[in-house]
């Protein structure tokens, strides 16, 4: 057991008494190189989560750390927050970003989380409303299992009843909606049925109301992908109704759904897009709110000297625009994108393999490098969060790196993770399973 006094470091999300009880300095990290990182001890893992689904190109990406190193030499800090002197390369990043992404979203917005971002979007919202006329439009409508992070307005966005009744209170302009399964909506036969539970909480709040709806392509707890049929139909219906549709791909982005964005597939693009974590590799703070022409266009000289009060001082570090520069190479090379959906594939397959012999394993979710495999009891009833959350533990002990969620392992390797690294994953799994005893 550690001693409490001798640790400084903290964070909240972690009860510091499970903490205290159940870890060793021995399993702090010490060094990572590919998919693997090593503790203290000399113990060696396989990081099926990428640190905390970020380090999407390993712990030895050479290009990313170079061009970091580049720009510590030449201009080591910088901001966008006065824009007056914005860095060259953060600038340039911009650009080339804008570039990769779905038109209209040209203009891109810089913070260093996913959270700070998410809120960011459904706040610019607000804002547009308030510089155009339409100061009652202020509700968010959020969906059924999403998670959209912490933060005084992204912990009311996201649908976890545990955070809102120990966050409380949270911003009450904020509507979750259960939908059904979106695979209910059939490609060139949408009647909008499939999203109707949302129409009806626009109806119910009063279309004058909402300002904004905000999704996850792939739900960040349930791994269930959202067909491009039905995101495009509750976009189509949004915009029918004058409100702004967020999307939410801070984790499906930058190549993690084996392509730049998952709304890029889509023949209508939401009018902003969050993205974060894996822009960087996971080696420095930053995420982006992209936003289309139309928002962009209506606050470009807005009726206020401050303009949009929102930000912080290290938006549009040059550091992290080095590092998403390089990047962006790499996600951007002939056939990266293919190769991450190939050894997707190769992944789904050998789990599902797996699950035959394995009656505690079900099926499959997800897509791309963002997958999550069901656990089932004897009666097929899906685990508890809190087994999941032991059993997660019982995978470290054999090795193996994961993180958790209800029902369902999630398994979120990097993108340049190898075959026989996909192998190790599964034996790993497997092993932990075997040794494994429910409480």
């Amino acid at each position: 057991m550690i001693e409490s006094s001798g640790y400084a470091v903290w964070h909240g999300l972690t009860p510091m008494g499970e903490f205290l009880r159940d870890n060793d300095p021995d399993m702090f990290l010490v060094s990572g190189a590919d998919s693997h990182v090593v503790d203290a001890a000399g113990r060696r893992y396989l990081d099926a989560r990428s640190s905390m689904w970020n380090v999407t190109l390993g712990y030895s990406c050479e290009p990313v750390k170079r061009a970091m190193a580049r720009q510590l030499d030449v201009l080591p800090s910088g901001t966008v927050m006065r824009y007056e002197h914005p860095p060259r390369t953060t600038v340039d990043y911009a650009a080339a970003l804008a570039a990769v992404l779905p038109a209209p979203l040209r203009h891109i917005r810089f913070g260093n989380t996913g959270s700070q971002m998410t809120e960011s979007a459904a706040m610019l919202s607000r804002f547009y409303r308030r510089m155009t006329g339409e100061t009652d439009r202020h509700t968010v409508i959020a969906l059924h299992s999403a998670y959209h992070g912490t933060g005084p307005l992204a912990t009311a966005l996201t649908d976890e009843p545990v955070l809102h009744d120990y966050s409380a209170p949270v911003d009450q302009h904020v509507v979750h909606v259960t939908t059904p399964p979106p695979v209910s909506c059939e490609p060139g036969a949408c009647t909008g049925e499939c999203i109707r539970p949302v129409l009806d909480a626009i109806d119910s709040v009063g279309t004058d109301h909402v300002t904004a709806v905000m999704f996850e392509p792939v739900s960040g707890t349930s791994f269930l992908p959202a067909p491009p049929h039905y995101l495009e139909t509750l976009i189509v219906e949004c915009r029918r109704r004058g409100i702004h549709t967020i999307a939410d791909e801070v984790t499906t982005g930058a190549g993690r759904v084996g392509a730049m964005t998952y709304v890029e597939r889509l023949t209508e693009v939401p009018d902003m897009l969050v993205l974060g974590k894996g822009l960087s590799a996971g080696y420095f703070p930053l995420a982006v709110l992209a936003v289309g022409s139309p928002v962009f266009d209506a606050l470009t000289h807005p009726p206020v000297r401050l303009g949009f009060p929102n930000g912080s001082t290290t938006d549009g570090h040059p550091l992290g625009a080095a590092a998403g520069l390089a990047v962006l190479d790499i996600l951007g090379a002939d056939g990266f994108f293919d190769g991450v959906r190939r050894r997707s594939a190769d992944l789904v397959a050998m789990l599902t393999a797996a699950a035959e012999s394995e009656p505690r394993l079900g099926a499959v979710r997800g897509e791309g490098m963002l997958l999550g495999i069901e656990l089932v009891d004897e009666n097929g009833e899906p685990w508890r969060v809190r087994e999941v959350n032991r059993f997660r533990l019982a995978c470290r002990d054999q090795g193996l790196l994961t993180s958790y969620s209800l029902g369902v392992l999630p398994l979120l390797p990097q993108l340049t993770v190898s075959e026989a690294d996909c192998r190790e994953l599964v034996d790993l799994l497997l092993k932990a399973l075997a040794a494994y005893r429910p409480a």
